[in-house]
């Protein structure tokens, strides 16, 4: 009886040590987990002895793991741009002076022989329409001109201006052709007929001076009981002459001089008119 007694004392003390031991390391490292299920004590019957019953108790212990950080290439492209810039030499070419073509001049015409004897020189302008074929030295024009004289002192009394309005058909022979400073210049000769139209010119024929249908036997013009003639007559001519012209595109400068003679009243009537202008084609 003593020994059965003195067998319960000691286990109850081993059992109090080891679950006063639990509780003091779940207190300290508050890392041991506690078990779900409590131990059963209990008084066995007369002659038993108690069994002691052991649970496995599992520790956890949980690790931080650092992980490195992701490391990633970058590839950076760069496009540099080069613009190239070739110059191309494109030679020249001039255009030709050629084809249908108008224009528009103005000068002086001077009298000529016995004309320069009652009037000065005086103004002229003109205009024309012609044709340079390509290819070929030969062209045909047509011009209209006007001018107008201013008599002398000791005939503006008694006369208005001497006025001639004159038509032309040319042919024109361009003769040469050169290109200074890259630019085109043709040198060219004209001629052909007329038909004029001319009023208040003085005529002299061998001495005997007249004004259109007047004529003054005395060799002198005064208007003492003669009355004087001053409508417009009409008379055929002819001319020769010369120019140059100069082209920039489609615009050429031109410059001519020309030698006139037309049939009046009674006399050759002759005129030299210096004409620039320009032309378009």
């Amino acid at each position: 009886m003593l020994n059965r007694n003195a067998l319960v004392f000691l286990t109850g003390a081993a059992i109090f040590a080891l679950d006063a031991s639990a509780t003091y390391a779940q207190d300290s490292t508050r890392m041991r987990p506690r078990s779900s299920q409590r131990i059963s004590i209990r008084k066995e019957a007369a002659g038993e002895i108690a069994q002691v019953r052991i649970d496995t108790v599992y520790s956890y212990r949980t690790d931080t793991l650092r992980l490195p950080g992701k490391t990633d290439t970058v590839v950076t492209t760069k496009t540099n741009t080069v613009v190239r810039v070739d110059t191309v030499s494109i030679p020249q070419i001039l255009q030709q002076i050629g084809g249908f073509y108008f224009g528009l001049g103005g000068g002086s015409s001077l009298p000529a022989a016995n004309f320069n004897d009652s009037d000065k020189p005086g103004w002229r302008v003109e205009g024309m329409l012609g044709v340079d074929p390509l290819g070929s030295p030969f062209g045909v024009r047509v011009t209209g001109a006007y001018s107008s004289y201013q008599p002398h002192s000791y005939l503006s009394p008694f006369l208005e201006n001497a006025k001639i309005g004159t038509v032309t058909l040319d042919g024109k022979l361009r003769m040469l052709s050169i290109s200074p400073l890259s630019q085109r210049v043709h040198v060219y000769g004209i001629a052909g007929g007329s038909y004029n139209r001319f009023k208040n010119i003085v005529e002299n024929d061998h001495g005997t001076l007249s004004v259109g249908s007047t004529v003054f036997p005395s060799g002198t013009v005064t208007p003492a009981g003669t009355t004087v003639d001053n409508n417009w007559h009409s008379g055929w001519g002819y001319h020769v002459g010369g120019g140059g012209e100069m082209g920039w595109g489609r615009t050429n400068l031109f410059v001519e001089a020309r030698y006139q003679r037309l049939r009046g009243e009674n006399t050759w009537i002759s005129q030299v008119p210096l004409v620039v202008g320009l032309s378009w084609f």
